[in-house]
């Protein structure tokens, strides 16, 4: 029997023809696919719009990863470009490079110049690993003497009709925990994780928990890629991976002759009918040993080893306190640079002209500046001294927004400047485009831009230039700083929960939050649940393990805690408008206390495609406590609410308190009272009221004035009373 053959994210995958098989080197693989990835899509970052190659920047990287349970038995680069009209062909050519070993070496002939050109390069699948990198490397002429390296005629564009195909064939892999988060979690690619889970039936309270907190520890590994996980009762996915739950005493018919356990477990196994899928099976005693199962796997605490893991002895960690998440920078701490990079090498520049370095810097999303606030760098650095004449300057921006800039000695090549970002009074921005500068998710960039003249001459007097390539690192011992903010928020802000999963990750481990959905929820709002527990786990890089999960709301279990609310939608929406926006805010705060609702008398609006909804309201159990709500109308309104939720990225842009999905579009609604969350100093608070107020604030000025005068005056007059005597 073939085996399955799981799609991945972000890509293009076929059948391969009969033709094809598997490499003769290897013989614990199944059938071939074929995967083919736009290169523009592995451009480091993601973000490449276009890659153009000149004569000084005239190499490009590419990366690409493979899954540890794949084999890549073929490879080819199905390149397209346009390349200069001015170029001299053949002399002209691109070098294609994989992990450092040349490939081949691609002419510039006469139909490339100036017009679309296709070609294909053959890579040698032997030298693919599980990270790899392609190099594409121009070498352009446009006259036979006296060339100028940065002349405007030496130019080649990389098409984004380029792309790279990869036959690939799946492993079958010994059943070893030491793999772990391989083959379940996929950390080598780009491409989002899809994890099916997998119950006996509708899970109880606790089994959902225990299941939330799987979900969030692939959420810590998979970060910006993404992950969804559907969820199957009693019924073995069609391909892939999965996770499994069992206890004693209910269990999938498949695993009936799983042996009985004495406590929590984990096992690792082939997957049913496949030929090189896994399972990873949580079991237990009881739902109670579950959650402890998973919660050691989080712990990291234990070796993994062999095909199965079995837990003695746990004793889960204290809760974490409040703003303490891996990912963020903390305030008025002085932290250095090593501490958030996510790499080695990852603020070293090399080339002749250097690319920018970057490094993402994660912050609480409520802080509040005020004045006296902001960011401080110490910078140090070292660069390659300017040749001759030759002027550098080192820039510093946040955001793209420009922090500072200093002119580099040709004297050394080491230096250190402190630099700070202007503060301003208010919240951070929410987007990019926002004159302010500091938002929750910042991008820092370090570049050193050198200045050269070059002349080509003439060919009477021709000037030979050799470049040299530049070096510029940024030391990982230099610091930032954060100071003067405060924890302070306008609520309710879907903004805020759907870039920082605020106010849950203030709590990194969600031990302030419970979790309420139906005890016999579908397939699909349990699919909901984990999705968004790995969102949050994203963001803040910490596993949910403390999250608290109900089916039913009460005083006693909601009171203190940030709400989430999985459920189906608890009226059907008239119409998309603030009205019906703000019915469901209202009615979301009656389901949660038990209260009957009122369907509207309004012709009922059905859009194709079901609808989703996202709202949040203050607590009706606590005036300091958030919920939010995550609801659906019927199966394929859920589908369109977990496309949204199981990656990071999207979601990113909607606001205010409701937010409508449907097949179409997003649409968000400002409705409800709003509250605050966190404090700021008792000045601060007055400015800030004031300044809501324009005609209050020259209603207090005119008063402050008619004061100050009158003091004046009878002062004046005591003085000249007191001369007269």
């Amino acid at each position: 029997m073939a085996a399955c053959v799981v799609p991945v994210a972000q890509s293009q995958e076929t059948p391969n023809d009969a033709s094809t098989v598997a490499p003769v080197w290897r013989t614990d693989v199944t059938g071939s696919f074929l995967q083919k990835d736009p290169l523009l899509k592995l451009v480091p970052g993601g973000q490449a719009k276009n890659i153009r190659l000149t004569g000084i920047n005239n190499t490009q990287y590419l990366d690409f990863g493979v899954r540890a349970d794949e084999l890549v038995s073929g490879a080819t680069l199905d390149l397209a470009f346009t390349a200069s009209p001015a170029l001299i062909p053949v002399r002209s050519q691109i070098n294609v490079y994989l992990n450092s070993q040349l490939q081949q070496s691609v002419p510039v002939v006469q139909e490339a110049l100036g017009k679309l050109y296709r070609t294909q390069v053959k890579l040698d699948p032997k030298q693919v690993k599980s990270t790899n990198q392609i190099t594409l490397e121009f070498v352009g002429h446009y006259q036979n003497i006296c060339e100028r390296p940065s002349s405007e005629t030496l130019w080649v564009d990389i098409d984004a009709k380029s792309e790279l195909s990869l036959i690939k064939q799946k492993i079958k892999i010994a059943n070893d925990l030491a793999r772990w988060p391989a083959p379940f979690i996929d950390t080598f690619t780009n491409n989002a994780s899809v994890i099916p889970f997998v119950f006996a039936k509708a899970p109880d309270s606790e089994t959902k928990r225990a299941a939330a907190i799987l979900s969030s520890l692939v959420g810590k590994y998979t970060q910006w890629r993404g992950a969804d996980f559907p969820v199957y009762y009693d019924r073995i996915p069609t391909e892939g991976h999965f996770f499994v739950f069992a206890t004693n005493s209910n269990r999938p018919g498949f695993l009936r002759d799983l042996p009985t356990v004495e406590g929590p477990q984990i096992f690792m196994m082939d997957a049913p009918e496949s030929r090189s899928d896994k399972m990873l099976v949580i079991a237990g005693r009881d739902e109670a040993d579950l959650v402890v199962a998973v919660q050691a796997l989080a712990s990291g605490e234990h070796v993994l080893i062999g095909d199965k893991l079995p837990i003695k002895d746990f004793k889960p960690a204290a809760d974490r306190q409040a703003y303490d998440a891996p990912n963020w920078v903390p305030i008025d701490e002085t932290i250095a640079l090593s501490r958030i990079m996510q790499y080695p090498g990852q603020l070293t520049s090399r080339g002749y002209a250097p690319p920018a370095v970057h490094l993402p810097m994660s912050i609480a999303p409520d802080l509040y500046m005020v004045g006296t606030g902001g960011l401080d760098v110490n910078l140090k650095y070292r660069y390659t001294k300017p040749e001759g004449g030759d002027q550098a300057q080192l820039r510093m921006r946040i955001n793209n927004y420009l922090v500072d800039s200093v002119n580099l000695s040709q004297q050394s090549s080491v230096g250190e400047r402190e630099m700070r970002l202007p503060s301003f009074n208010g919240p951070l921005a929410t987007s990019p485009s926002e004159a302010l500068a500091l938002a929750a998710q910042n991008d820092l960039s370090f570049e050193v831009v050198y200045r050269r003249e070059l002349s080509e001459g003439s060919p009477d007097n021709c000037k030979s230039v050799v470049l040299l390539p530049h070096q510029m690192e940024i030391d990982p011992a230099s610091t930032i700083t954060l100071n003067g903010l405060f924890h302070y928020a306008e609520m309710p802000n879907l903004t805020l929960f759907t870039q920082s999963a605020y106010p849950y990750s203030i709590y990194a481990d969600l031990s302030r939050t419970v979790a309420v959905i139906p005890k016999e929820a579908s397939a699909e709002k349990v699919t909901t649940l984990l999705n968004t527990t790995a969102r949050i786990a994203s963001v803040t890089g910490a596993v949910a393990t403390k999250i608290k999960v109900v089916d039913r709301p009460s005083q006693e279990a909601l009171d203190g805690h940030d709400i989430l609310f999985i459920g189906e939608m608890p009226i059907t929406l008239p119409d998309f408008k603030k009205d019906n926006a703000e019915q469901l805010q209202e009615a979301i705060a009656d389901s949660l206390q038990g209260e009957e609702i009122l369907q509207s008398e309004e012709v009922l609006f059905s859009p194709e495609g079901g609808v989703g909804a996202i709202v949040s309201l203050q607590s009706p159990f606590d005036s300091d406590r958030t919920v939010v709500a995550l609801l659906s109308e019927g199966q394929s309104g859920s589908y369109l609410l977990n496309q949204h939720l199981k990656s990071p990225s999207s979601l990113t842009t909607v606001s205010g308190a409701v937010a409508i999905i449907n097949e179409q579009s997003v649409m968000d609604f400002a409705v409800g009272e709003s509250y605050h969350i966190g404090d700021l100093p008792w000045y601060q608070k007055i400015w800030q009221t004031m300044s809501n107020y324009p005609l209050l604030l020259v209603l207090c000025a005119l008063i402050c004035a008619v004061l100050v005068g009158t003091g004046i005056f009878y002062f004046m007059r005591l003085w000249v009373r007191g001369r007269a005597r």
